[in-house]
């Protein structure tokens, strides 16, 4: 089938079934937010901040920007360029837009002329502890990393073979080995190849008769025997030292002796390691607090302020945090949804709830606001087993979880929890490591808020001991043991720890983008979107010679409510009324500016008639807004002020920053 365009066409006028598959895969794991990330803004792929606010909050933004490209003079030929050098930075992500615009396939060729090259590597020069006073070079310089480089389009697939068999897991441009004499005897090659996929929309194309549509390279045999060191590390090198150490000696008993304790030789003052240096390559949180039940439930009081209180800690420890108060269930799971896309490999994160919360079957449940006030079902809560579900098939350096609610049996149709939780249990079960359960309360029993304190008892001791630096374990281990301690609470909630994390992490590990870059630049990217608020709106009253700015603060670490500020003042007038304007007001209240001028903007004094005027706002009544209360400072002089909540039910939005969609009364006192 021959295509309906060519290298000229404009991207706007793509034939309608092209079009689609190209906006689609912009949609697709964001990828438009990789391929507009120029800061030159004379380039094509360049966004203002009003152009990204648009697509994040469009559900389906790819079409409009291939709309934009076309109307900025982009055709398939610069399409395509743009996307094969974006495929330099980040990989097979850019090759389906290229497929479906038919680039010509490229056989794979090695990208140089030695097909394996074999470093020694020296990464872990840098975990030396500076205090050691061993040998470096017995802990240093042990590893391989042998690296197969090619080139070709699609983007080639690279295979290690160990004598022809597969490596299991050994599916990347490099693979790093043990440097010891038995790992180097080994044969190993690297196949490398790129196909295009049978059952795509473009596979017709690229599978016809007499095509080429799938090659393959296999690299020559690579010798490591020149790089063979004795390896105190590997059990089968070790094995062989002591079983010749032993024939030396003619004590068959000590070679039993050895054998018995070879697990040991770690302890070996000779053969010790320096302790790891733990790094993050970014650090991201979400916290969400559920505190309005009311009324199918008692309201809490403390989960607003034990969420602030936990990202303020955390952001003082580099942490992103975002924060959410009152979430329904639909809501709850976008959030999760959106977060697991920040749980990448280096990565420590934390996830805390704090409302209320039930136990059945052995797994914790989440109350969204909203839910029934009894004959809850499944369908009505949030399962811990769906949240950890979700991240499964993603690898933190630490997944940390906050449990701050209660654990009580409470459902009457349990039956129904059961078979729920059956799903999770079916097919292959697969557990991640570095996952960290840190519960308020223990089994059966309820977590709670002391009268008159700010925070809620797990918080309480929690904020003390956070910014320590101690192994997270011990940490928590020493707030469980603050909790012991204290007589009010001691017998009625006991904090429970799970953990499969094996190296002594802190939350004050430093961070190190390094080999990150990309993922930590999109994480940071996401959150300052999320974080962003509309700049300040003037708004005239030209009939009344009045204006009323409009301007936005957040509520403490809370990204979805902030506070909503309007003032009046006197509107500035054209020049030819400049003298009337100025007749009544006092000159040592206007600034002087350089040329000599009155700046009437810089004076903070309003008229009379400005200040007998207030500005009321409405807003859309998916928010929560709080009664306006009047507010005087020197900076800004009179205003009014509502707490606007629940940001995140604005609709056809991907963040929450604020919609400027309000309504503006204007009343005389």
């Amino acid at each position: 089938m021959s295509p309906c365009f060519d290298l000229t066409t404009n991207l706007s006028q793509l034939s309608y079934g092209i079009f689609s598959q190209l906006s689609r895969q912009l949609d697709s794991q964001e990828l438009w937010l990789d391929l507009f990330s120029d800061q030159e803004k004379s380039s094509a792929y360049s966004l203002s901040v009003a152009e990204k606010d648009k697509c994040l909050r469009l559900q389906e933004p790819g079409a409009y920007l291939l709309r934009l490209l076309g109307n900025r003079g982009q055709n398939v030929k610069s399409f395509l360029a743009k996307l094969h050098s974006s495929a330099k930075i980040y990989g097979p992500k850019m090759d389906i837009p290229q497929l479906i615009l038919h680039r010509k396939f490229c056989p794979v060729i090695w990208s140089r002329p030695e097909q394996i090259i074999v470093y020694i590597d020296k990464s872990e020069e840098n975990l030396l502890d500076k205090n050691t006073s061993i040998d470096n070079s017995s802990i240093i310089n042990q590893h391989l990393r042998l690296q197969c480089k090619a080139s070709g389009f699609p983007t080639p697939l690279y295979q290690w073979l160990d004598d022809d068999r597969k490596l299991e897991g050994a599916n990347q441009s490099s693979l790093i080995i043990l440097r010891c004499p038995c790992t180097a005897r080994n044969v190993f090659r690297c196949k490398v190849w790129n196909q295009v996929e049978e059952g795509k929309e473009w596979s017709e194309f690229y599978r016809a008769t007499g095509k080429t549509f799938y090659s393959e390279l296999i690299s020559d045999i690579v010798d490591l025997s020149s790089f063979a060191v004795p390896f105190a590390d590997c059990e089968n090198c070790y094995k062989q030292k002591m079983e010749e150490l032993a024939k030396r000696l003619g004590d068959e008993q000590k070679l039993g002796n050895s054998n018995d304790n070879l697990n040991l030789h770690e302890d070996d003052p000779m053969t010790t390691i320096a302790p790891e240096e733990l790094i993050a390559s970014d650090k991201v949180a979400l916290i969400i607090s559920n505190r309005s039940y009311s009324p199918n439930m008692t309201n809490l009081i403390t989960p607003h302020c034990d969420a602030e209180t936990l990202a303020d800690a955390l952001q003082q420890l580099n942490f992103k945090t975002v924060t959410l108060g009152d979430l329904n269930l639909s809501e709850m799971k976008q959030m999760i949804n959106a977060y697991k896309k920040l749980l990448g490999e280096g990565v420590y994160a934390i996830f805390y709830f704090a409302g209320h919360g039930f136990e059945a079957n052995g797994q914790c449940y989440l109350l969204p606001i909203g839910a029934p006030a009894n004959d809850y079902g499944p369908q009505d809560c949030l399962s811990m087993d769906l949240v950890m579900n979700e991240f499964r098939d993603f690898h933190p350096s630490l997944n940390l979880i906050l449990l701050d609610m209660c654990r009580r049996f409470l459902p009457l149709n349990i039956d129904a929890f059961v078979a729920y939780s059956e799903r999770f249990r079916q097919g292959e079960i697969k557990i991640n490591r570095n996952t960290v359960y840190g519960y308020a309360t223990s089994e059966g029993i309820g977590a709670y808020e002391v009268k008159g304190e700010m925070n809620g008892v797990f918080m309480k001791y929690l904020k003390k001991r956070i910014k320590q630096p101690r192994p997270l374990l011990d940490m928590l281990n020493k707030v469980f043991l603050d909790i012991e301690r204290d007589p009010k609470v001691r017998d009625v909630q006991i904090p429970e720890l799970r953990s499969n994390l094996t190296k002594q992490r802190t939350l004050l590990d430093p961070l190190c983008k390094d080999g990150h870059t990309t993922s930590y630049n999109h994480h940071t990217f996401h959150w300052r979107t999320m974080h962003e608020l509309p700049i300040p709106v003037q708004i005239e009253f030209s009939e009344l010679k009045l204006q009323v700015t409009i301007w936005f603060d957040f509520c403490g670490h809370f990204t979805n409510k902030v506070y909503v500020f309007s003032s009046v003042e006197d509107l500035i007038p054209k020049d030819e009324d400049f003298q009337e304007f100025m007749e009544g007001k006092n000159k040592e209240d206007l600034n002087k500016g350089e040329d000599g001028g009155m700046l009437v903007s810089d004076c903070k004094t309003c008229s009379e008639w400005a200040l007998s005027h207030l500005a009321y706002l409405r807003f859309p009544e998916e928010f929560e807004c709080s009664s306006p209360k009047m507010c005087k400072d020197d900076a800004e002089g009179v205003s009014l002020c509502v707490l606007l909540s629940h940001l995140q039910k604005a609709k056809a939005q991907k963040n929450f920053s604020l919609k400027k969609k309000y309504f503006l009364i204007l009343r005389g006192n």
